[in-house]
């Protein structure tokens, strides 16, 4: 077996779940000194990450080429459904996915009157403790750089969806947009006065139908 293509089982054996050396030598054949070696260098490439809890994760730069792969596909199906949604709603629209430590805007759509978000399309924010940003992290393997305490990731990955007050009492209300492998690769969020609050169980339904439709999109079909 080649030093490339050990480098690559080593790296599948840690995203189908193996955590610590031992498993990975064990789950590809790879002796433990040359997974050991493979592991130093595939973390220096961030390749591969470790978190203190879970042990060794797929690491940032994977998931960062997996979000530039998905921000085009998301940025042309977009566009349309951001546009509905705001319709329906009367409320500020917007489409984030994660840049590392970083939140990136992709589409945004707002009201033509009432309450406008100041949010752009090609905005980036630091990841945070905002709904977008829990949502991001919540689903995410990587060591989290922000969004709350655990327990508070952990009850937003257990309801699947994510409410936060933002400044002058803005409120943010955020879901999660996954791609065919189920992986969470954006948030989906609606901003507007703190009515939404009062109206949020029946935004959130809007909410989720619209992630869905990205979903579909992101599979060629539209839901039925």
């Amino acid at each position: 077996m080649k030093v490339l293509d050990r480098a690559v089982a080593v790296l599948t054996a840690v995203a189908e779940g193996e955590r610590d050396v031992s498993g990975i030598a064990a789950a590809t054949g790879v002796p433990r000194s040359t997974a050991h070696r493979l592991l130093r260098s595939l973390r220096e490439h961030r390749l591969v990450d470790e978190d203190e809890e879970s042990g060794l994760v797929v690491g940032s730069w994977v998931h960062e080429l997996g979000a530039v792969a998905n921000s085009g596909a998301l940025a042309r199906v977009a566009p349309d459904v951001v546009e509905l949604l705001c319709a329906h709603t009367r409320l500020s629209v917007q489409l984030y996915q994660r840049r590392s430590d970083r939140v990136e805007c992709l589409v945004a759509a707002s009201p033509v009157s009432g309450l406008r978000d100041v949010v752009e399309t090609g905005t980036v924010i630091p990841l945070g403790g905002d709904a977008a940003s829990q949502v991001l992290t919540a689903w995410d393997d990587r060591p989290a750089v922000a969004g709350g305490p655990g327990e508070a990731l952990r009850r937003v990955r257990s309801r699947g969806w994510a409410l936060t007050e933002e400044a002058d009492s803005h409120i943010v209300l955020s879901v999660p947009v996954r791609a065919a492998s189920r992986r969470v690769v954006a948030a989906l969020s609606l901003s507007g006065p703190p009515r939404l609050r009062k109206d949020a169980a029946r935004l959130r339904g809007q909410l989720r139908k619209a992630a869905e439709a990205l979903e579909n999109e992101l599979r060629g079909a539209w839901p039925e």
